[in-house]
């Protein structure tokens, strides 16, 4: 068996967008190439009868795929078409018994999610001023148009928040606009205008309906939104009445739909959601689950998926299908319209994607400890083997999981990994989730993988504010640093009392996003770690209210104050009040294009260090944004976790 490489993720194949019609399952197959730092994708077939796997399409860039009839497939592909200055989306259509994809259909926007039903593409892209006036013109009219753009580029103007988005740029006047393409007549109609924006569209076969989950804003975009139906070209207002922020809607029958959301009044932003039934005739809503207490969810991290896009709900006769998050696993759920909650199956990992074909669920998951496959959820049997050669190469780590009481007496979940070698003491590192709700379980982390071969026990904990358990435990608001702080210092007490594997004495932290918050927090509050290593992190809620994409509304709910109200606790919770008191090396990470923490969070933090005369070093990565670990250029991936290694090898080897 190989140790684990730093670019074992290079090797590893990534399924995404899982789909069915007639009798196959269609999906995206995505690789890594390092030539050109990139990652490339495929679609491919299985034929759920014959039980066979074959590749599809034959371009590099293949995605976005929606089923034309049982016969053909359209996808989005760059495959033919040059770098030009004005963005479009190009569909190609193929057939799945053979022959060339052939250009058809072109449209000027650059479509994010898309749906078909009666001959019409509906689709959602961005909307701006200046795209819509492009795509009407042409020849020296669009030139003109152009060049008077380019001599504006020196000035960018804002006037509503958020201004930008992580990852984008300045989104002055951008919004998700649908639209309407109808195949037979080639015409594009535009179904919303601004100000509106449309959030997500969920597309009802049976009944021929289209749903709309947006909101109308200026100035500045709030949390709620409201939820239409498409009928007869016209949209209609259906449900709620007062603010609700609805996530996921499905049609039960010609008169009720179900619908999952929550009005965060309780709990603030993270709050879980509940279901409730809309009365499509009297257009009124109700509970259907008060005692849900688990998040509709799959937030386990993991540095080994690509592309991956939440599932819709499931209806099979007169129930609906969804998952809940257990602790950190997935459970597959029913649900009716009596509001009855069943399990379905408990899963042996998380699920990412699923769907509903000839009785039975298929889904994409990382379970059993192995990478990303296609499985048959009713037996669990594995029905793809895209990656069993990575998986039968490599020496691999199973954590080990364990439960403790912290000194609230509350049962937390964590877990260890421990590399296969004679020595009887090994440094540590201790490693944060971001979120804060999301959480850590048993199932593949590349990173820590490489940890644990280059000779460290890794570490990890669920402390408050993780997912998988109830609102009260999630709930950490106007807290930050304080009884999360306490859970993880309690798990790294118990670990170290239960393994003497650990050397105390050579102990390091590393976290993103929030967990890079709480390693800025655990250094200026302690000197029990030798290094530190704190990526895409929030060091002052004053410049993070004030710059990051999601600021405006994130940290007055999580802080619970802003910069006029309350600010002695939105200061008591920034790491950087504490950083005279940091004696912890420490390594910063960041990405220029990282607009949900950006980069002065991290220079901040970085000068204070030097200030006070703590070694330090920030690599901040150009053409990256928050999603460096887990979907950045392979070669910036790879850059990331040599400078977190090998300043942990530095200060605790």
């Amino acid at each position: 068996m190989k140790q684990i490489t730093i670019d074992l993720f290079n090797e590893v194949k990534h399924l995404s967008q899982l789909k069915q019609q007639g009798n196959y399952l269609s999906y995206i197959v995505s690789t890594s190439n390092m030539e050109n730092n990139c990652y490339e994708s495929s679609i491919y077939l299985y034929d759920m009868f014959k039980k066979n796997h074959r590749r599809l399409t034959s371009g590099k860039h293949d995605q976005g795929h929606l089923w034309l009839n049982d016969e053909e497939i359209i996808f989005k592909s760059k495959r033919d078409t040059p770098k030009e200055k004005i963005q479009k989306t190009v569909y190609y259509k193929i057939n799945i018994h053979g022959g060339e994809a052939e250009s058809f259909i072109e449209l000027p926007y650059m479509v994010k999610k898309a749906v078909l039903f009666d001959e019409k593409l509906y689709f959602l892209a961005p909307f701006n001023e200046v795209l819509d006036k492009i795509k009407d013109l042409s020849g020296h009219e669009q030139e003109d148009y152009i060049k008077a753009l380019t001599e504006d580029d020196d000035y960018d103007v804002l006037t509503e928040i958020p201004f930008w988005s992580n990852g984008g740029t300045f989104t002055e006047g951008a919004r998700m606009v649908l639209y309407c393409y109808d195949l037979n007549s080639k015409v594009t109609t535009t179904i919303t205008k601004t100000p509106f924006t449309v959030m997500d569209i969920h597309f009802e076969e049976e009944f021929g309906t289209l749903f709309i989950i947006g909101q109308t804003y200026e100035n500045k975009k709030e949390l709620h939104n409201e939820l239409y139906q498409l009928k007869d070209s016209q949209m209609m207002k259906i449900g709620l009445k007062e603010a609700f922020n609805y996530r996921k809607v499905v049609q039960l029958n010609e008169k009720e739909l179900i619908v999952y959301g929550s009005n965060h009044e309780t709990y603030g932003l993270f709050e879980n959601g509940k279901f409730g039934l809309v009365n499509l005739e009297r257009n009124d809503y109700s509970v259907l689950t008060p005692d849900l207490l688990l998040a509709n969810s799959n937030a386990v991290g993991s540095d080994l998926r690509i592309g991956n896009t939440p599932s819709d709900y499931v209806r099979v006769d007169d129930k609906i299908y969804f998952m809940l998050l257990n602790n950190f696993k997935n459970e597959l759920m029913s649900l009716d319209i009596k509001g009855t909650i069943e399990v379905v199956n408990k899963l042996p990992g998380v699920l990412d994607e699923y769907v509903y074909a000839h009785g039975k669920f298929y889904g994409i998951g990382l379970m059993n400890q192995d990478f990303q496959e296609l499985y048959d959820l009713k037996t669990m049997e594995k029905i793809s083997s895209y990656n069993t050669v990575v998986k039968s190469t490599y020496d691999l780590v199973t954590p080990e999981h364990f439960t403790f009481e912290n000194r609230a007496g509350i049962e937390l979940d964590g877990f260890i990994m421990i590399p296969d070698t004679q020595e009887k003491k090994l440094p540590a590192i201790l490693n944060i989730h971001g979120g804060p709700k999301t959480a850590y379980g048993d199932i593949l982390y590349h990173e820590m993988q490489y940890f644990a071969s280059k000779g460290y026990v890794v570490i990890y904990c669920n402390p408050r504010g993780s997912d998988g358990k109830t609102n009260d435990f999630a709930d950490i608001r106007g807290k930050y640093g304080t009884i999360e702080y306490e859970d993880i210092m309690d798990f790294v007490d118990e670990v170290i009392k239960r393994y003497d594997i650990i050397d105390e004495s050579k102990m390091g932290v590393t976290g993103g996003s929030y967990g890079g918050f709480m390693t800025n927090w655990i250094i200026g509050h302690t000197d029990r770690f030798k290094a530190a290593a704190t990526q895409r992190s929030i060091s002052n809620w004053f410049s993070f209210f004030g710059t990051s994409d999601i600021g405006y509304y994130f940290a007055p709910d999580q802080v619970q104050s802003t910069p006029w109200e309350n600010s002695e606790l939105m200061w008591e919770q920034s790491p950087i009040k504490y950083a005279d008191q940091i004696k912890t090396p420490t390594l910063i990470i960041h990405s220029h294009d990282d607009f949900r923490c950006w980069t002065p969070d991290g220079y901040q933090m970085f000068t204070a260090l030097k200030y006070h005369n703590v070694p330090s070093k920030m690599v901040v990565f150009k053409g990256e944004n928050h999603e460096l670990s887990r979907s950045g250029k392979p070669k910036h991936r790879i850059r990331r976790l040599k400078e977190i290694t090998e300043w942990m090898d530095i200060y605790l080897k």
